[in-house]
């Protein structure tokens, strides 16, 4: 017998998050720690980029999860980029650490979508990774 580990258990690939489905402006990078992330545990999100329009006072990151049919999952997470310490708008360039509750009850596959929205609702960048359990 050969000294036999499930390739599930080595093949830990990061998330990887791209363009939303419904597009976006300016592109986005966003990466987990940990990665894949871990039901009822917090998770690190690095979420850069540059929005060549600018990111004004009032300008807020959402993020938000999906099952595999595209329906909501809970609700979602917004945060005011503007008033984190250390950060001051307007800007074009931005660089955002948070770390985000991950909902207990998540399993199987689903979609991280983060957005960077200004103040009146409007997408100026989003990334959409798929998580497969």
């Amino acid at each position: 017998m050969v000294n036999a580990i499930p390739f599930h258990q080595l093949d830990k690939r990061a998330t990887i998050f791209g363009p939303c489905l419904t597009g976006s402006p300016s592109p986005i990078s966003v990466s987990l720690q940990p990665d894949p992330p871990v039901p009822g545990q917090d998770c690190l999100f690095t979420v850069t980029g540059t929005i060549n329009s600018g990111i004004n006072p009032g300008a807020s990151m959402v993020v938000q999860a999906f099952d595999a049919s595209g329906n909501q999952i809970n609700q979602p997470i917004v945060i005011d980029i503007c008033s984190a310490p250390g950060d001051s708008c307007p800007v074009t360039s931005f660089s955002l650490v948070q770390k985000i509750p991950i909902a207990a009850g998540l399993s199987g596959t689903y979609s991280i979508a983060v957005s960077i929205v200004d103040p009146s609702g409007t997408t100026l960048g989003c990334s959409m990774g798929t998580i497969t359990g």
